[in-house]
C-alpha cells in the first residue's frame, strides 16, 4: 500500500473579528469622508487609496487596540510558547480598492528584524462583488524546474496547484507567514473593497526596539 503524507504545510489562520462592526463604523466615520474629498487614489499605478503610500494620513496607534485580543489569541493558536513573554510590534495600514484597482504579487518580510506573520482584515467586502487575496505556492517554481517538459496537464496532480484563494467574508481576518507571496486581482466592481493589513514582528522584549506593541 502506498501512503501519502504531507511533510510541510503553509499555515493560514482565519477568524471572524468579534468587534468588526465597531471597526467598520469607525473607518466609515473617520477615514472614508477624507478619501471622498480627494480627486482620485493616491497610488495611481495601482488605482488604490492606501495610507501605506505617501499622501494620506496614516492610521494612529489607537487602531491597534481593536486587534489586540485577536492577535494574542492567534499567537496561542499558532503555537507560540505561552511560558515565554512575547512582544509583538504591529504595523497596520488600510487599502481601499475601486474599479480598476489591483495589487501586484509581493511579500511582507521586510528588513531586520523580519516580520513573522502578516494579517488581512476584510473590512468592506462582498463576495458577490469582490475577489479574495491570491496566495502563491512558495515552491511551485521548484516543481516547474524539475518537470521536463512541463505544462499544467503534464505535471503530477500534486504539483499543479500554484496558487490558493481562501474563502472569506466581510469581518474575517486571516493570518499568514509574511514570506508567503500574494496579490489582489484586478477589481471590476464599482463597489469599494477595503482591507486593513498588518505586519506582526514577534520577539523577545529585550531583543528589539518595539514601537506599537501587543504583549502576551
Amino acid at each position: 500500500m502506498i501512503i501519502k503524507s504531507n511533510a510541510f504545510e503553509v499555515p493560514i489562520y482565519k477568524v471572524t473579528l468579534p468587534n468588526h462592526k465597531e471597526i467598520k463604523e469607525k473607518f466609515l466615520k473617520d477615514v472614508m469622508p477624507k478619501l471622498e474629498e480627494l480627486p482620485g487614489p493616491n497610488n495611481i499605478g495601482l488605482n488604490l487609496y492606501s495610507d501605506y503610500f505617501e499622501g494620506l494620513e496614516k492610521l494612529g496607534p489607537e487602531w491597534i487596540d481593536y486587534y489586540n485580543s485577536t492577535i494574542v489569541n492567534f499567537q496561542k493558536k499558532a503555537g507560540f510558547n505561552q511560558n515565554k513573554k512575547w512582544v509583538t510590534d504591529v504595523d497596520l495600514w488600510y487599502n481601499v480598492g475601486i474599479e480598476g484597482s489591483s495589487q501586484e504579487e509581493h511579500d511582507h518580510m521586510g528588513g531586520f528584524p523580519g516580520v513573522v506573520y502578516s494579517a488581512i482584515h476584510y473590512l468592506i467586502y462582498d463576495p458577490n462583488e469582490h475577489e479574495p487575496t491570491i496566495f502563491y505556492n512558495p515552491i511551485h517554481h521548484t516543481y516547474l524546474r524539475n518537470m521536463h517538459p512541463c505544462n499544467g496537464e503534464d505535471m503530477p496532480t500534486d504539483w499543479r496547484k500554484g496558487y490558493y484563494s481562501p474563502t472569506v467574508a466581510e469581518g474575517d481576518i486571516i493570518f499568514f507567514p509574511s514570506y508567503l507571496r500574494h496579490s489582489v486581482p484586478y477589481q471590476r466592481s464599482k463597489v469599494i473593497r477595503a482591507t486593513i493589513a498588518m505586519n506582526l514582528t514577534i520577539g523577545n522584549p529585550n531583543e528589539f526596539l518595539f514601537k506599537n506593541v501587543v504583549t502576551s
